[in-house]
This record gives structure tokens, sequence and C-alpha cells, in this order.
């Protein structure tokens, strides 16, 4: 038994599916299959049982999920705390950052031209990935990141939230959804359809949806949290994802962002979290340069030519 195995495990049963799993970690179904089968066969017996179109946990599988996500926790601490301590004992001069959201299209090829314009700019070699909800804090808090990008405010302990920019909120539909003719929508044509919520990114921060719903977005909640499900959600059930208003985020013709109206929709602050006891001079020069040239970011998610879809 090894922390890969057990690692398939917990992400399989968290998402339904064997592709979702694979999907998550960047390896093939068949990696993880034959992981949780080597995982079964040390166990004796089976882990997963078949259920419609997804899949569901024997008793077995009910029994071992909880030791083996504490088990994960306890490596991902190991792991944590080795990066700590090498950052507090070796040094280093580089720039560690993560935007806070889902993957999407060329996500790799945008963080990487980004993170060329800082190091250029800062004279600071900078990296850049995305990340999600409590995984992105707790590398930050153990020093694996020196600063987050969210869109949307973030409220946690020892952390400092300091806005750099504001973007407009957008509405991601299906090609058959009923509204999809309507280049701008009003809160009250969503409110019918239900919205797309996500607990590992909609319940991190005031994300664009959450935003969205102070100011008086009453559609319900749908929790969604496999790729599988998004393409159901909004092909099959009329639904709808709230973010930002970037053209470049459409998909056609399988879906396309649509304008909400300015009567309704709220500004959504972009900001810069970090420690809040951080003292780094490279991380100050950081703040300078994002608050002064974060239309100069946005401009580079919002082209065309760099970024297609979601």
């Amino acid at each position: 038994m090894n922390i890969r195995q057990l690692k398939f495990f917990c992400l399989a049963a968290s998402t339904g599916t064997f592709s979702a799993a694979a999907q998550k970690e960047g390896v093939t179904v068949q990696a993880v299959s034959k992981s949780i089968h080597e995982l079964e066969e040390e166990l004796g017996g089976p882990l997963f049982a078949r259920a419609g179109k997804g899949m569901r946990l024997t008793p077995l599988g009910e029994t071992i999920l909880g030791p083996a996500q504490e088990a994960m926790t306890s490596f991902e601490l190991v792991e944590r705390a080795a990066r700590s301590w090498d950052t507090a004992v070796c040094g280093r001069s580089d720039l560690r950052l993560a935007l806070v959201t889902p993957p999407f299209s060329k996500h790799e090829f945008i963080c990487g031209v980004i993170a060329r314009l800082m190091t250029r700019s800062l004279g600071i070699s900078t990296q850049l990935s995305i990340s999600v909800g409590s995984r992105a804090y707790a590398n930050l808090m153990a020093g694996a990141l020196d600063a987050l990008f969210t869109v949307g405010r973030l409220s946690a302990p020892q952390c400092s939230c300091v806005q750099i920019g504001s973007v407009m909120p957008g509405v991601f539909l299906g090609r058959n959804h009923p509204l999809r003719k309507k280049p701008m929508l009003s809160f009250a044509d969503l409110e019918p359809y239900p919205a797309l919520w996500s607990e590992e990114v909609d319940g991190f921060n005031d994300t664009v949806l959450v935003t969205c719903r102070k100011a008086g977005l009453a559609s319900p909640l749908v929790p969604i949290d496999t790729n599988e499900g998004v393409v159901d959600f909004l092909e099959s059930q009329n639904g709808f994802i709230m973010g930002i208003n970037l053209k470049a985020l459409s998909i056609r013709p399988f879906a396309m962002m649509h304008d909400v109206d300015p009567a309704d929709a709220p500004s959504i602050p972009v900001c810069l979290v970090t420690r809040a006891e951080q003292r780094r001079a490279e991380v100050e020069r950081l703040r300078q340069f994002t608050s002064s040239e974060f239309s100069l970011m946005k401009r580079l998610f919002n082209a065309d030519k760099t970024m297609s879809g979601y």
C-alpha cells in the first residue's frame, strides 16, 4: 500500500468516477484503475461498485475512506513542513504565486505569459500556477507560495487581502439554454434557472457567484464537482455559471459568455492575498507592480489570440 494508491482512491470517492479522478491528477484513467485494483487486492475486497453512470463505495470502501483521508492529510502536512523548512533555512529570492481558480483552457500558457511579464518587469524570477480553495491557502501559510490572486475578497486567519483591481461578472450559458439569444441578462432573467455551486471554489472566498448573490441574484444553487457534471448541467439542465465577463472564455458553439445588466452587476474585486507577517522585499514590489499594472494583466487574459475557452 502506498500514498499514490490512497490518493487515487480518495479522489475517485470524491469525484464519483475514475476518469474525473484521473483528470484532476493529470494522469490516465488506466493509471487510476490499476492503482485502485492493486489496493483492492491488498485489502482483500472491492472498494467501489457500479451505480448507474457512476459508482459508489462498497462497505469496505466506506470503512477505509476516513482513515485514507487522514493519511492523505498527514502526508500533505509532512510535505508542507518540508517546503516551509526549505524556505526558512535556505532562503530564496524568487516569487511563487497562484491564481485561485479552477482550470481553464490554456491556463498554463496564460500563467506563463504573466509570469514572464512579472519576471522582466520586477527583475525577480516568478512562477505563476493555478490552485483552488483550501489547498492554495495551506500552501500560502506553509510558505510554498508567496501570494494568491483571488477573484473576490478572501477573509482568512493571518492573511492580508488587498484589492488590486476589479472585473465585471458574466454569465456562461450552454448552446441550448432558453436565454442564449439575449446578449445581456438581468438577475430577474436568471432567477428561474439553476446556478452552479462548487464548495471547493465558492465556499472559499467571495467569488463572482457569492458576490452576485449578495447583490440580489436569487437563482437556486446546484452543487457540482465533476467535469462531466458541468457539461450535463449546461447541456441538459439549463444551468448557468457565473464568472468573469471575458468573451475569450466562450467555447463556440458549445457555450457562450453573456453580459450581466449593469443595473444588477456588482463590481468584483480582484485581490492580492499574502501572509500577514510577510516582510519580503520581493512581495512588496509585487504589490506595487500588480496595483499599477492590473489593467495590462487583464488585457492578457482577454486576448482572443492567447485564450479561447474555459
